[in-house]
């Protein structure tokens, strides 16, 4: 039955393609796995080749931990960005540099809230078959003065800022592409490889990168973790906005009531705004930073915040946005004359949310089916969190999330990962490639 639907010239290859994914999600495991071919003495080599790398594929994750590479140390990503030039331009690369730049928003006298991002690494090369565009982030979110700046090992665990998020995934893509050029098969391929700088930030200034690159290839590969052994099917959609309550100062103590509080002003902004978070429909707000003032006994003249918003759909993105400007432009601590009290703002949905399609479920599917191959069981689940995957997804290409390291704790000083999937997902990866880019 399964054979006739297939070679049937009455479906479409969309309708073809959505039952072999329906099949692989609840057929048992071995007639799943019969759908993607046995290894192949090829692809045995690349097992093998990426086993006797397994210690310098560890040395290279503990050296990138310890070079501090926060979103806005520039020196730090720097670095980073000369060491993947140099491996990838060894493999035949071309290598261009992406410039950042300066993104400026709202603030208050004396907290210049620009950022000044790094430059972003573009690498490519021409080949036949199918167009692979593989994605990794340099930075992380700790930045020079944080007190988790090393690496340490456990035993299978490692921990060290960034390990899984994502210096682990940067290490699992090098090394199956230098597993495929070992043996002859990256050559002929047509891969990009596109390491950006401010993924953390919300890829500000590599976005419009993200997005060119994601209309000329046919697959996305996102090395993001694989978290407790999953590859994450659909993700929220998330937005950020700063805004800056400006007030009037005025003596605490002998003209109170001449001043316009822009503290308190915030105070009940920041309600209104939190008060937007609804668990049943998913959308959640989050007032994450927040600072103003003067001194103690001055009415403060200005105040400032710094929003979050994950959100299901786009359209709750677009709704939430005009909830925020509709807030920021109402007056909710003083009433009569409120011609003192004004609000800045900069508002930017930063990433929209990754829906599956039929293509990414397929590609997420015979990951999953070679994965069992290969010995490694990979779940499937959503996420809150944001990737560059989210980007290149809503630019039509079909993207696969979580293909790096298996880890947990990102984003704060538990961050930890199991060292030995380090070798699995590389195994994993080479094959994957060798594969998509014949498809």
């Amino acid at each position: 039955m399964f054979k006739s639907f297939v070679n049937s010239a009455s479906v479409t290859s969309a309708s073809r393609r959505l039952f072999i994914i329906s099949l692989l999600i609840s057929m048992p495991l071995s007639a799943a796995e019969s759908l993607e071919p046995n290894i192949a003495p090829p692809e045995q080599e690349l097992l093998s080749w990426l086993s006797d790398q397994e210690t310098e594929m560890i040395n290279l994750l503990e050296r990138l931990t310890n070079i501090n590479s926060g979103s806005l140390n520039k020196a730090g990503i720097a670095e980073l960005s000369e060491l993947f030039s140099q491996e990838l331009s060894a493999m035949g690369f071309n290598i261009d540099t992406l410039p950042g730049g300066r993104i400026d928003m709202p603030s208050c006298p004396g907290s210049d809230y620009s950022i000044d991002l790094a430059d972003h690494v573009l690498a490519s090369k021409s080949g036949r078959g199918k167009r692979l565009l593989l994605l990794g982030h340099l930075d992380t979110v700790f930045p020079l003065d944080s007190p988790f700046q090393n690496y340490r090992r456990e035993g299978d665990r490692v921990f060290g800022p960034g390990v899984a998020d994502m210096k682990g995934g940067l290490v699992v893509m090098l090394y199956a592409l230098k597993a495929l050029d070992a043996k002859g098969l990256l050559e002929d391929m047509a891969v990009t490889v596109l390491l950006n700088s401010d993924e953390e930030m919300g890829s500000l200034s590599s976005r419009k990168y993200l997005e060119a690159q994601a209309a000329l290839h046919d697959y996305g590969l996102v090395y993001e973790s694989t978290g407790t052994n999953n590859l994450v099917r659909a993700r929220k959609g998330l937005g950020q906005a700063r805004f800056v309550v400006n007030g009037k100062a005025s003596h605490a103590g002998g003209a109170h009531e001449q001043g316009r509080s822009a503290i308190k002003e915030l105070a009940y902004k920041i309600v209104a705004i939190e008060n937007l978070t609804d668990y049943e429909t998913g959308v959640t707000v989050n007032v994450g930073i927040v600072s103003g003032g003067e001194a103690r006994n001055t009415v403060a003249p200005c105040a400032e915040g710094l929003i979050d918003l994950r959100y299901p759909t786009p359209e709750q993105g677009l709704e939430a946005v005009a909830e925020f400007e509709a807030i920021f432009s109402e007056v909710y601590s003083y009433s009569g004359n409120t011609d003192d009290i004004t609000t800045d703002s900069w508002v930017n949905l930063h990433r929209p949310p990754k829906i599956p399609t039929e293509e990414s479920d397929y590609l997420l599917e015979k990951t999953r089916a070679l994965g069992r191959l290969l010995g490694q069981e990979l779940g499937v689940t959503d996420s809150g969190g944001g990737t560059d995957g989210s980007l290149t997804q809503a630019a039509g290409l079909p993207t696969l999330d979580s293909l790096g390291i298996a880890g947990t704790g990102a984003h704060s000083n538990r961050e930890q990962a199991r060292l030995s999937s380090l070798l699995e997902r590389a195994q994993l990866s080479a094959v994957l490639i060798s594969r998509l880019a014949r498809d």
